[in-house]
């Protein structure tokens, strides 16, 4: 089997040319697309724990931890105790952050309307279920 017959070949491709768009804009903002998609994951209004944020966009811990540094020496992020359990720090974002969130979630957005211009929406449905049945399968082989 050639490399590019395979599955996670084609995927890993797809999503190295996604980085790369999304760094490109990212790179006149805040030096890269994981910090964007972080800053995405971020609630704007009750802020996001950080031991959730890891999970939610699959994140290790240590490269979580160096990200979160770099956006609060950016001063993009403030990191809060959580009002409810002092063990617990809330990332918010700044104001800053909110204007890096508008410029992150409209590329995000515009990227998104770009590709769905191109397929007829039973495609997409179906390109989105296959995804999700791999994912499945994939979750059920742990």
């Amino acid at each position: 089997m050639e490399p590019e017959d395979t599955i996670d070949y084609n995927i890993r491709k797809t999503w190295y040319n996604i980085t790369k768009l999304y760094n490109r804009t990212a790179n006149e903002y805040m030096a890269s697309m994981a910090l964007g998609m972080i800053i995405l994951n971020i609630d704007i209004t009750e802020g996001t724990p950080s031991t959730q944020l890891g999970p939610n966009m699959g994140m290790e811990a240590t490269s979580l931890s160096r990200s979160l540094n770099k956006l609060e020496e950016s001063a993009v992020i403030i990191r809060k105790p959580d009002p409810k359990d002092k063990r617990k720090t809330v990332i918010h974002l700044t104001p800053l952050g909110m204007e890096w969130r508008i410029v992150a979630k409209e590329v995000v957005v515009n990227f998104n309307n770009t590709i769905f211009e191109h397929f007829e929406k039973e495609e997409m449905d179906t390109f989105f279920a296959i995804l999700k049945k791999i994912n499945k399968i994939i979750d059920e082989t742990k």
